[in-house]
């Protein structure tokens, strides 16, 4: 999803760090003040009017460093002191210009030192670019301790996405209150390329993309089975590790708190610190529950982790890629994706269980008799939902992991059918989750299926039927927004109670999909990015 976002007065390139010479003790008391190692710092004024100063702390750190000024000649002489040591324009950038405000965008610094007391220079302006979270010092032009600091809070309304969906539900709906309007490029970071699958989550200013198992082009080589954790404001890559091979990610298996990812795979649910990439704890479902170790599903609601966990899967093999150029790849029934046997295909299972994330105490557990497809479970506030292909739809208390109620009418699993190959440009991924919820009402749409289905989040009756199956849906406040295939008429805005068409608008294309903030939802149609 887009975010609002401000252009930067200067274009930012993060490079790699020389290695590190002798610098001075005043640099190190200020990276040690500053408490960051990576990431963009704003420095107004210098200590003693010494630009070598600038370079010794882009040289001793891997931030990017960007310096304002109003004098010419401070201003050159630092661009000569950066020139000479190959660092202007990559590592660090020279601005002159009126101290009354600093030329970025919004949201852009993570840290602003400041030497002396810039009359014209106010604590608004300096707030103003800092990121949420991000600290600004003030210290005396001879160095030495800051003398005072100002920390930006938090933007009231913020939204974070901290499910591959969004939430629980799958709704790729944001409930940003700031995300509006007109929207403008905030960062262009690194990787430029990236194979597939991906997933994103977000939380806490930080984006953990994780990226999966197939390169189709050479320049996607470098990304293969990594986790990347990123500033969300600036672009900075704060930490990169690798990641199990073997595991099909693209599946609800992550999720993003504050200060920490939670990553399933086939072995353990990984708690990974969000400032270090270290791994804190591993969580673990015994075969006394469970059929196997492998993480099928995972959620987390109120301080719950919820999960499907169960039996050993199709092994993916990890594909490089020779070809070079750019864009467009080829489509097949890549290993596992054809979902054939649930007992091998990625994200089948049986068990449910509910743990604390404090206390690591197992909550409750529910077993299944049948396999449940991870691709059609969501939860709202109370329930969760499961769908075992062919054979029932269930809701299951939060709270106590009892079932609530089960459906095995004909009419629903007739109308939901079987599942379509997908695996097609005009169509999309097998791998993706094809039910959504809110509070009334079950949704079944997406690449595999024949048909969109509404059921009640009641007793999982079946309510109502569209035509076309193969949407990409956000639900929102006033109706259903369905971007429909390419080889269809188009989108459709539905009625939440009848199904009834109550508006149209473009298809999107191929197997593009939607998501939603609060006055837009963004998809892609024939040509380029389309907002509605």
């Amino acid at each position: 999803m887009r975010t609002r976002s401000w252009l930067p007065a200067i274009c930012l390139v993060f490079v790699l760090l020389p290695s590190r010479g002798a610098v001075s003790d005043d640099v190190d008391l200020h990276l040690q003040q500053l408490g960051i190692h990576k990431g963009i710092l704003a420095v107004v004024g210098l200590p003693q009017e010494n630009p070598s100063y600038l370079v010794e702390l882009a040289e001793a750190s891997e931030l990017t460093i960007y310096f304002q000024t109003d004098e010419d000649k401070v201003a050159a002489a630092a661009r000569r002191a950066a020139k000479q040591a190959g660092v202007l324009g990559t590592r660090l950038f020279v601005q002159l210009a009126a101290m009354d405000s600093l030329s970025l965008g919004d949201n852009i610094a993570d840290r602003v030192l400041v030497f002396g007391q810039p009359q014209q220079l106010s604590d608004s302006a300096i707030e103003r670019v800092l990121v949420p979270r991000g600290i600004a010092l003030w210290s005396s032009t001879k160095g030495g301790s800051a003398e005072r600091t100002l920390v930006k809070g938090i933007p009231e309304g913020i939204d974070q996405w901290t499910h591959p969906y969004h939430g629980p539900d799958n709704n790729p709906q944001s409930n940003d209150q700031l995300v509006r309007g007109s929207f403008r490029t905030q960062f262009l970071g690194y990787p430029m390329f990236c194979p597939m699958p991906e997933q994103t989550v977000v939380a806490g200013g930080r984006i953990y993309k994780a990226m999966g198992h197939i390169a189709h082009k050479a320049n996607q080589n470098e990304m293969l089975n990594t986790l990347l954790c990123i500033n969300a404001y600036n672009g900075t890559i704060i930490w990169r590790r690798p990641l199990s091979e073997g595991f099909m990610l693209h599946r609800n298996t992550m999720f993003a708190t504050d200060d920490a990812l939670y990553l399933g795979d086939h072995e353990a649910c990984k708690v990974i610190d969000g400032e270090t990439g270290e791994i804190r704890e591993e969580i673990t479902v015994g075969r006394d529950i469970s059929d196997g170790p492998v993480w099928k599903w995972m959620a987390a609601r109120q301080g719950i982790l919820y999960a499907m966990v169960g039996n050993t899967e199709n092994q993916i093999e990890t594909q490089k890629a020779v070809r070079r150029g750019l864009g467009h790849w080829p489509w097949a029934m890549w290993d596992g994706h054809d979902y054939n046997d649930p007992q091998t295909s990625f994200g089948f299972g049986r068990t449910l269980v509910a743990i604390d994330m404090k206390t690591k105490q197992r909550l409750w557990y529910h077993r299944a008799d049948e396999f449940l497809d991870a691709r059609a479970v969501c939860m709202n506030d109370s329930k969760l939902f499961c769908y075992a292909p062919g054979k029932s739809l269930a809701a299951v208390d939060l709270h106590t992991g009892q079932r609530l109620w089960t459906n095995t009418d004909q009419d629903l699993l007739d109308a939901i059918g079987d599942n379509q190959k997908a695996q097609h440009y005009t169509t999309g991924y097998a791998t993706t989750c094809y039910m959504k919820c809110n509070e009334d009402h079950l949704f079944f749409a997406g690449p595999q299926r024949q048909r969109m289905v509404v059921a009640s989040a009641d007793d999982g009756r079946l309510q109502w039927t569209h035509a076309t199956g193969n949407l990409q849906i956000v639900l929102r406040e006033d109706a259903i927004w369905a971007a429909g295939p390419q080889t269809s008429e188009g989108g459709v805005k539905l009625d939440y109670s009848t199904g009834h068409v109550l508006s149209t608008f473009p298809a999107r294309r191929a197997c593009t999909r939607a998501t939603g903030c609060a006055d837009s939802i963004f998809f892609e149609p024939t040509e380029g990015l389309s907002e509605y």
